[in-house]
């Protein structure tokens, strides 16, 4: 596995890349994609059904943003298509996983991405919510000029139930739900 200087330098500007949709919404201290990571592994740790395996979530949420390192964080708003945003990372993911002597984690990406097992799909969704999660935080906390929740929840809404109906994501859902009805934002 060891490329001690390669594993320096990607953890490194895993830690310092900051979530380019927090960036161009003005927060201050915006998390970092590491950051993200972690948030989301911890969501799959809590909520990860016990039908799934929790291993593999925990490496999927891990590793979906990894390859934004060279690939870049682009957001739904920018002028690249999903094709060719999906092409970068994967590109991305591929040379991290060279640079590391990590073979498995192309196919994990891939995985994620794709959406084609039932792990992924949870993993996915629970991105979306977790960024909800964050934009509630950021409001809370005052740590940007506009409100943040409501249109991260909508987005987030639509992308979770473009991911299906079934019991999997009910949870998800409920928690999306309770974050953009209740008024868990103001003081």
């Amino acid at each position: 596995m060891r490329n001690t200087k390669q594993l320096i330098d990607i953890i490194g500007k895993f830690k310092d890349l900051k979530r380019q949709g927090w960036v161009d919404k003005g927060v201050i201290n915006p998390e970092s994609d590491a950051e993200h990571s972690f948030s989301l592994a911890l969501l799959a740790m809590l909520l990860a059904p016990d039908e799934l395996n929790k291993q593999k979530c925990l490496e999927l949420a891990l590793i979906h943003d990894l390859s934004e390192i060279y690939a870049g964080d682009h957001t739904p708003r920018e002028d690249i298509s999903l094709q060719e945003k999906l092409q970068k990372e994967h590109a991305g993911m591929k040379q991290i996983a060279n640079e590391l002597g990590q073979s498995g984690w192309l196919e994990l990406f891939d995985e994620y991405n794709n959406k084609t097992t039932k792990e992924s799909i949870f993993i996915n969704a629970l991105d979306k919510l977790d960024n909800v999660i964050t934009a509630a935080y950021y409001d809370k906390n005052k740590r940007s000029s506009q409100k943040l929740t409501l249109e991260f929840g909508k987005y987030a809404n639509v992308k979770i139930n473009e991911l299906g109906n079934n019991e999997l994501l009910d949870e998800i859902k409920e928690i999306l739900q309770e974050i953009s009805q209740a008024n868990l934002v103001t003081d």
